[in-house]
């Protein structure tokens, strides 16, 4: 979607209120310019008795009583000037007002559009994108494209309509003094121009640094636990202010890019403004020009040259917006991730991989290779093995966050990559190593994967993540308001909380993602016990580094550099050569030292 396209989606609900608005632009300019014509009638026709030229003011006299009875009731031309005044009061609070509603509407649709959008990109699209940057898109950027439907569109026709009204009637008064007061503006509208040109490349700039700096903000406050852990606050700052150095200074250019254009359009419109009053004062001692009509020539001058010089300051919004437009496309044009087409089979939780082969379309190896295994329905199994060996990308790939690049994945026997997207997600409860608790109650947080689940749900969930206790202690229990991320909580609560969120919704399959890590071994074993318990036909994969975690699985799969190298059991394992036999080994000295020094 181009610029033009984007503009059109998101006026086609305003389309009237937009044509509507014109209008009354362009009848707000018109009556503008009319009370310096009556001025100039009082003056010439009414005060210094010329001669009406005018059919139309002649009607309009005789309407009024004559010339006589209107020259000694001069009370009359100022009701008319406040007549038409009222009408243009009135046309600037209605074009105000549906530039409001105009450029609320456009606004809200986009960010609604563009939040909408973001939720159903892929996940690899979020993996790569940097957060700050999306954020500052879907703030600062829509602010940039509602600001020139609040204001500056209508300005620009106001300007516009002036300008081309004003210039016509100075034409029909006096030719040879009309061209001097338009000869700066073919000056004026190049200059505009360029300073357009130049600010939309300054801006990207800006924007772009923006953004880079948001970015920061976001990862320092995110992580802020690790940075006070590890006294990284003065590097955090350090990085923070070359970030905000950089947005400076471009911010900085602008502003001077400001600074000489409005300084440099002044001149030139005053100069045109002196131009045409000494001009105008000689020729009307000369005669060539009535009293009135200079009166109008002055006070046109100053009505055309300020809404043309401002096109510069419109055509520099509107260049800013063309970019957020830009970038806002850069969203809006990623391909979303289809989550409804596919079968819809009665899921069990029977899972094989045949052969199974996976690569990052950047990756320049594959992740996993030649993957094989099966997990009946009811198992317990545990993937076990070192950081990168491919562990949580299984996960990715049972979920269909990733399709598998080779080979077959298969789900009570049905291929995975055919199966509905939003369909397995569904049936599968992913506990992650990273648990991400809303700010919410601790209620909210555990009945989010299921809204409609009553008291004792979220009470049974609880009991069986070890958590209900420790809920019970905080004073007001289960409707107690977690901090974002949950960082009033410590790690093993917020786990646990994470893992009653996901029991609660009852599925099939059941994947730990390294996420009994946070909590002590005791506590491990009673929530594994606790599911054994819960329902014996739920599949449950189990991702650990832990030994203890995984020797009460009914199966155990070693994975290495993205390949299965062990299958079996705790028992026969660790009598086998291997991954498995060397993790136990290490794990169980330091138990056994830990027990001596105790």
């Amino acid at each position: 979607m181009n610029t033009w396209d984007f503009v059109k989606k998101y006026c086609k609900d305003n389309q009237v209120k937009l044509y509507i608005m014109i209008v009354v632009t362009l009848l707000y300019a018109f009556l503008n310019l009319v009370s310096p014509l009556i001025f100039s009638f009082f003056i010439d026709n009414i005060i210094d008795n010329k001669p009406i030229t005018n059919e139309l003011f002649g009607s309009i006299l005789n309407f009024l009583g004559g010339r006589d009875y209107v020259r000694s009731n001069l009370w009359i031309g100022a009701a008319c000037v406040l007549f038409v005044n009222v009408f243009v009061c009135l046309g600037v609070f209605i074009r105000g007002r549906l530039n409001g509603i105009i450029s609320e509407n456009m606004s809200y649709h986009i960010r609604n559009d563009l939040y909408d959008h973001l939720q159903h990109l892929p996940y690899a699209y979020h993996v790569s994108a940097k957060t700050g940057d999306l954020v500052q898109r879907c703030t600062s950027d829509v602010e940039q494209v509602r600001k020139v439907f609040a204001g500056q569109l209508s300005e620009m026709i106001y300007s516009v309509a002036t300008a081309v009204i004003a210039i016509i009637v100075l034409f029909s008064i006096y030719p040879p003094m009309a061209i001097l007061a338009i000869v700066s503006m073919p000056l004026l509208i190049f200059y505009a121009y360029i300073f357009f040109k130049r600010t939309q490349k300054t801006f990207l700039e800006s924007d772009e640094a923006e953004g880079t700096m948001t970015t920061t903000i976001q990862e320092s406050l995110s992580g802020i636990r690790v940075i006070k852990a590890f006294n990284r606050e003065r590097y955090e700052i350090d990085r923070f202010e070359k970030k905000n150095e950089v947005f400076k200074n471009l911010t900085f250019k602008l502003i001077r890019l400001l600074g000489v254009y409005w300084s440099t359009s002044d001149l030139i419109c005053l100069s045109q403004i002196l131009l045409i009053l000494v001009v105008g004062i000689f020729t009307a001692i000369a005669g060539n020009i009535s009293v009135g009509n200079f009166f109008v020539f002055i006070s046109y001058e100053t009505m055309i040259l300020w809404p043309i010089r401002n096109l510069g300051r419109i055509l520099a919004d509107i260049g800013k917006a063309t970019v957020s437009v830009g970038r806002l496309n850069e969203i809006l044009n990623e391909p979303v991730e289809d989550i409804t087409t596919g079968v819809t089979p009665v899921i069990k939780g029977k899972i094989e991989f045949d052969h199974c082969d996976f690569q990052y379309h950047d990756a320049n190896e594959p992740i996993l290779r030649d993957v094989s295994f099966s997990i009946e329905q009811g198992e317990t199994v545990a993937i076990i093995g070192p950081t990168g060996a491919g562990k949580s990308t299984l996960v990715h790939l049972l979920s269909r966050l990733y399709d598998y690049t080779g080979g077959s994945i298969k789900i009570d026997g049905v291929e995975l990559n055919t199966i509905q997207r939003e369909h397995i997600r569904r049936h599968i409860g992913i506990v992650l190593q990273e648990p991400f608790l809303f700010s919410k109650t601790i209620h909210d947080n555990i009945r989010l994967a299921n809204r409609f689940s009553d008291e004792s749900k979220v009470e049974r969930a609880a009991r069986v993540a070890s958590v209900h206790e420790v809920i019970q202690e905080f004073e007001l229990g289960y409707e107690t308001l977690v901090g974002e991320k949950g960082v009033t909580l410590s790690g093993g609560q917020k786990q646990r909380i994470a893992i009653a969120r996901t029991i609660i919704n009852e599925t099939p399959i059941l994947i730990f993602d390294d996420s009994l890590s946070a909590v002590d071994t005791e506590t491990d074993a009673n929530i594994r016990r606790a599911l054994n318990e819960l329902n014996k036909d739920t599949t449950k994969i189990i991702i650990t580094q832990r030994v203890s975690s995984a020797q009460d699985a009914d199966k155990i799969l070693v994975i290495e550099d993205g390949t299965i190298t062990q299958i079996g059991n705790h028992d026969s394992l660790i009598h086998e050569d291997g991954l498995y036999k060397r993790i136990y080994e290490i794990q169980s000295s330091f138990i056994k030292g830990g027990d001596e020094n105790d």
